[in-house]
């Protein structure tokens, strides 16, 4: 009798326990940390980015355009973009990172700085970027207070969570 009240608590601890061990996967719960690759409506792959932090709340993040030129007229190249994101809501988050645009010699012309919203779908495994606008400034401003002298605003489009995936 003793084993098999045992052996029920033992399953209702693993049954109530496994989603707290799984990591998301319910509404409310899941994270932006971690890494991110990103697609246009055409589907094609333009971006990765990887979200790190010490906690949910917020953290750093570096985003990875190698299709830069698809900016700006195709005028510049730019960097690996660091910068910062806040959650804001249950799955939503802000994000601002800056990185500098160059031209084929390598010359620092500009900063540019790209903000935008993350929305995290309930399986945590899909992520909406929406209102996502990049803007221009001259090397020597401030770009928590000058304004920019250009802005581009970049089409909502969908990220996937890069997922551990042995062959």
């Amino acid at each position: 009798m003793r084993f098999f009240i045992r052996l029920t608590l033992a399953i209702l601890i693993m049954m109530f326990a496994a989603p707290v061990f799984a990591g998301g996967g319910h509404e409310g719960d899941c994270k932006l940390l971690g890494s991110w690759i990103g697609y246009d409506a055409s589907g094609s792959a333009w971006w990765m980015s990887t979200a790190d932090g010490q906690n949910a709340s917020r953290g750093t993040l570096n985003l990875e355009v190698p299709a830069s030129k698809l900016f700006f007229d195709g005028a510049f190249s730019v960097t690996e973009l660091r910068g910062s994101w806040v959650k804001t809501g249950e799955n939503t988050y802000d994000w601002t990172v800056v990185g500098f645009p160059y031209l084929e010699d390598t010359t620092t012309m500009l900063l540019a700085k790209m903000s935008g919203i993350d929305i995290v779908s309930e399986d945590c495994n899909t992520l909406y970027a929406t209102d996502v606008v990049m803007e221009l400034f001259a090397p020597n401003a401030d770009i928590n207070v000058d304004d920019p002298f250009f802005t581009e605003i970049i089409p909502d489009h969908a990220g996937y969570r890069i997922l551990v995936n042995l062959p």
